[in-house]
């Protein structure tokens, strides 16, 4: 019974090695539509499978239509774009009680965050504030599980100076800052002084830069010039 129960398992566990095979070689598209075709034909399988391992497939397809939607976007593809946030905001909905509850919001606010930088893209500012709110308030409430708060105070910040408010962006890149600089104190140092430095350490470091650079730009527009330069100069020091 256990070998039959394996077998029925065989077509997802080949399809989800194929799919991070395809996404480490850059095909995102490839990617998502095998794991789209398994779970299409094997809908009677799909009823009775460990939530584990169908949560685990849901977060990849999630995953993976968040990249392609950021990938047609920045290539002006926008009907396509907003076809596949579309799909990632449907399955990380509440209502998908098979996908693990945290990772599943923690993937909705990476919906939402992208569909913010959709919409500013072309200039439905409102709609985009609506989005990154909604990523933010998630955020909040998942006590740090979120991938990066810091990034959609930073995206916040720049639709809001865009909107003309300027105090309100501030905050946000100053939260922005504060969160950064947390989480790089809590990165434990390397031992001896010799390893190269952790992954993503660069980002944070780049990210601070970012968050300095929006404050003094907000100090700016808010007729601060000493206080403007003194973040200006943070950046280069």
């Amino acid at each position: 019974m256990e070998a039959d129960s394996q077998e029925a398992l065989r077509p997802f566990i080949e399809a989800e090695r194929e799919f991070v095979q395809l996404q480490a070689a850059g095909d995102h598209d490839g990617a998502v539509r095998c794991l789209e075709a398994v779970l299409r034909a094997e809908q009677a399988t799909v009823q009775q499978m460990p939530d584990t391992m169908l949560s685990t497939l849901f977060e990849r397809l999630a995953i993976g239509y968040n990249t392609l939607g950021m990938k047609h976007l920045k290539d002006n593809n926008t009907e396509v774009s907003c076809k596949f946030f579309e799909k990632a905001e449907a399955l990380t909905d509440p209502a998908n009680l098979h996908m693990n509850a945290e990772s599943r919001l923690v993937l909705r606010a990476v919906t939402y965050n992208n569909m913010g930088c959709f919409y500013k893209s072309f200039g439905k500012l409102h709609t985009a504030l609506q989005y990154l709110k909604k990523a933010q308030r998630i955020e909040e409430q998942s006590r740090g599980r979120c991938q990066n708060p810091a990034g959609t105070h930073l995206n916040l910040c720049a639709l809001l100076s865009q909107m003309g408010k300027h105090q309100e962006a501030l905050q946000h890149a100053d939260k922005a800052l504060k969160k950064l600089e947390a989480a790089q104190k809590q990165s434990p140092p390397p031992e001896g002084g010799s390893l190269p430095p952790v992954a993503g350490s660069t980002n944070s470091e780049s990210l601070i830069c970012v968050a300095y650079f929006n404050m003094g730009a907000e100090y700016e527009h808010l007729k601060k010039p000493a206080e403007a330069l003194w973040h200006y100069q943070r950046v280069t020091s």
